[in-house]
């Protein structure tokens, strides 16, 4: 083992446990999950200090890039009209791991990372100014990631009188008689998400809209975004950030007519939880939303996912975690990724910063990683032999796991979201793709279906073969349709009429049985044969939705999509003649041997229809 007087590692020895030079060096990969995440630290510590007003103020500046000039982002600076600091605090807020809300609850600071974390993440150099009494009477200092490398830097510089300089002053439009300015310089450009103003101020817009809104909506903040060119008078981009609200309870500005003036979503309840911790006792509030009936109603005879609303909603699938009011993460966990309709639900789960440590709040407040791997987590995973739920909530508390503290509330929001998954298949009966278009003509799988089945009667007639649907047999068949499978008036008596005109025998419908067991049922209704799929089935969205929803574009496929979604449909298949052969096992021997005939008989059948309809599976 190498010493420390070896050649190899004599020169690098150094008996500090954290030398700072490799301190500052991982802490610039500390995670941020793009420069937008690291302003809304920034965000974070204006809003501690009472700020109602922060600008994101950034200076492009033209460089030769290969061959020609562009214009690359210069400097960026969050300034504020919040408290301002004094010459002791602004010497805390610039160390690593310092901080004067180490132990605050009160608000959405707290970890003492975030303002030297996030720049030095973006930037090489952080200058400070900060001022009680006028702006004229600022006082400055900074960190720079070179000094500290080479050792030059040990402490962060003791504050001195500086005012603050322009061009920030005239940029700005809230220089008040307090507030500080955060400047990052020496930009490293490999490091920051995007290279230019508007691309960064556009997406630092959508990310703080998001993560503010509360304080936003409540007129408490304003986010001004502001952009010029080194030089230059008129700005790139000036413009105030509007409340992103996930849960669509609120009309948004950047939504097509009427949801720029109206909620798209409706509340559909709110399911406060309460968690025990450290003798405490805390209120965790859930809440559900919906869409409306009228994102249904604007789509018309399109559909609604493709819309500028649902391509709007595409952008916030998930559930919303807040701490204290400002968003913490957006958790895609709990979302089903193949299945476009899942933009038509929306959830948000608010918890107090004394439960940090029961949801995993990181220190740069991008996840709250123990409410997420809940996401993908059911209980039975966690029990141990012979346990209920009620004993394993029990026992991961008394061990000090803080799933044991998550478990209930996860396993009310899986079962709340099936339920409104159930709600929002409902909303789109009548709707379906395969019923989309007025059915002029059978497709070409009906089609090909009922000419097997009619050349089947060659072989082995049937009585009804030879027969059409009597008026009383389509009578039938229309009050099936709009009583029990919910089909508008249209659309039944348009399916009536093409079942008279093309002699049809067979036709596929789909409906909400009232279990979630049944794959399909076979159902006579004259000298017609109805066979219905079960939307409530497992295995409906798994095979048929793979391909086939109420609220996608299929031609915006990509070959990664369409092969997600195939491998899915060709393992679901798998997996139902799994069951079935899990079926001929428990039958017994006696009746297994008479399913097998069934196996072999259905199979032989299944053969001559798909024989001559190789063109339908590809």
């Amino acid at each position: 083992m190498p010493t420390p007087d070896s050649p190899l590692q004599g020169d690098l020895f150094d008996a500090q446990i954290i030398p700072a030079h490799l301190a500052v060096a991982a802490m610039r990969d500390s995670g941020y999950k793009n420069t937008a995440y690291a302003l809304a630290e920034l965000i974070d510590n204006s809003i501690q200090a009472e700020a109602s007003m922060i600008e994101v103020l950034c200076i492009e500046k033209r460089e030769q890039v290969a061959a020609r000039k562009r214009s690359r982002l210069w400097k960026i600076a969050v300034l504020d009209n919040g408290s301002g600091m004094d010459d002791r605090i602004l010497r805390i807020a610039l160390q690593f791991g310092n901080g004067t809300r180490l132990n605050d609850r009160t608000g959405i600071g707290r970890f003492g990372m975030g303002l030297p974390n996030a720049s030095i993440s973006q930037a090489g150099r952080i200058d400070v100014w900060s001022w009680q009494n006028g702006s004229d009477n600022a006082i400055w200092s900074y960190i720079d990631v070179e000094e500290i490398k080479t050792g030059n830097m040990t402490e962060v510089p003791e504050p001195s009188h500086n005012p603050v300089p322009e061009p920030w002053r005239s940029l700005s439009n809230y220089v008040e008689r307090h507030g500080t300015l955060v400047v990052w310089s020496n930009l490293d450009i490999e490091r920051l998400t995007w290279k230019q103003a508007k691309s960064a101020l556009h997406r630092t817009a959508e990310l703080t809209g998001r993560i503010y809104r509360r304080f936003i909506a409540d007129g408490n903040l304003i986010i001004r975004l502001y952009a010029q060119e080194y030089g230059e008078d008129q700005p790139l981009i000036d413009e105030v950030v509007e409340a992103n609200d996930p849960m669509y309870l609120s009309p948004l500005k950047a939504l097509p007519p009427p949801f720029d003036t109206k909620p798209m979503f409706e509340l559909l309840y709110e399911d406060p939880q309460s968690i025990e911790y450290k003798g405490g006792s805390h209120t965790v509030s859930v809440r559900y939303s919906i869409a409306s009936e009228d994102t249904i109603v604007e789509a018309g005879a399109g559909d609604r996912g493709n819309t500028k609303y649902g391509k709007h909603a595409a952008n916030n699938i998930g559930i919303s975690v807040l701490r204290a009011g400002r968003e913490i993460m957006f958790d895609s966990g709990w979302v089903i990724g193949y299945d476009p309709r899942e933009r038509w639900w929306s959830a948000e789960v608010e918890f107090p910063p004394e439960l940090d440590e029961i949801f995993g709040v990181t220190n740069n407040k991008q996840a709250a990683t123990h409410f997420a791997e809940l996401a993908k987590t059911d209980w039975r995973e966690l029990a141990e032999e012979g346990e209920d739920f009620r004993h394993v909530v029990n026992r991961l508390r008394s061990e000090g796991d803080p799933r044991g503290s998550l478990l209930t509330l996860s396993d009310s929001i899986h079962r709340t979201l099936q339920q409104l998954r159930e709600t929002i298949k409902g909303l789109g009966k009548g709707r379906r793709s395969s019923r989309r278009e007025r059915h002029d003509a059978a497709d070409e799988l009906t089609n090909t279906v009922n000419q097997e089945w009619k050349r089947r009667s060659r072989e082995k007639p049937l009585e009804e073969d030879l027969q059409s649907p009597t008026e009383h047999d389509l009578k039938d068949i229309r009050t099936d349709l709009t009583q029990n499978k919910k089909y508008s008036l249209d659309d039944a008596e348009n399916l009536v009429s093409l079942i008279r005109d093309a002699d049809l025998k067979v036709v596929f419908l789909e409906e909400d049985f009232p279990d979630s067991f049944q794959l399909f049922n076979v159902e006579m209704k004259g000298y017609v044969t109805e066979i219905t799929f079960n939307r409530r089935h497992p295995a409906f969205d798994d095979v048929f939705g793979t391909v086939s929803t109420d609220d996608e574009n299929m031609s915006a496929f990509s070959t990664e999509d369409v092969v997600t979604r195939l491998r899915r449909a060709v393992n679901a298949a798998k997996i139902i003649f799994a069951a079935w052969a899990r079926y001929e096992r428990e039958a017994g021997i006696d009746r297994a041997k008479a399913l097998q005939k069934v196996r072999f008989e259905w199979g032989q059948i299944a053969a001559t229809f798909l024989q001559p309809s190789d063109d339908l599976l590809l």
